[in-house]
């Protein structure tokens, strides 16, 4: 059997992601001082339940803020939002290249799959990275309501794609 899609991760392939300003912004200035392991296992944890769309911005914010012990005083919800966006720092561009390469050839439905927040998703749509048009298929996980690595988002990879299983490479 040969491979007919390619199914790429947008967070460590095409974008790179970089925690510190977030760290520095939002994690310094509270009593916690750094980052604590227990804490932010935590954190990432209940964050899955944003990136899944069941949870609101302020709920999150809500949320992120009594886990972290942010002070609501001097970290408003956009100023929280903005040091959540920043982790996204740059784009790959030698991924993107190879993307632009893949989709002329036309040899393979290209698809991204993504634990991406609605936060995250609209900072994306702002920056106006022209690569987000190459793909077939976008598997977002704020919109399916799924995460990696439940199997659920890779059945609707696997039914976007519209082959075997056996037929995609994820990347």
């Amino acid at each position: 059997m040969s491979i007919k899609a390619l199914l790429f991760d947008l967070g460590g392939v095409f974008l790179e992601l970089d925690f510190s300003n977030f760290y520095e912004r939002v994690i310094s200035p509270s009593p916690l001082n750094k980052p604590q392991t227990p804490l932010m296992l935590r954190f990432f944890r209940q964050s899955d339940i944003y990136h899944e769309g069941l949870m609101s911005d302020e709920e999150f914010y809500n949320l992120a803020c009594d886990i972290l012990q942010a002070d609501k005083e001097n970290l408003d919800q956009e100023e929280f939002f903005e040091a959540f966006n920043s982790i996204i720092s740059k784009v790959n561009r030698e991924m993107v290249e190879l993307l632009k390469k893949l989709k002329m050839k036309g040899q393979f439905k290209l698809l991204a799959i993504s634990n991406i927040n609605s936060s995250h998703w609209e900072f994306l749509q702002n920056q106006k990275w022209d690569f987000f048009e190459f793909f077939d298929e976008l598997i977002l996980s704020h919109e399916v309501h799924v995460t990696k690595p439940d199997h659920e988002i890779f059945k609707i990879a696997i039914e976007k794609a519209n082959c075997q299983p056996e037929e995609i490479l994820f990347v």
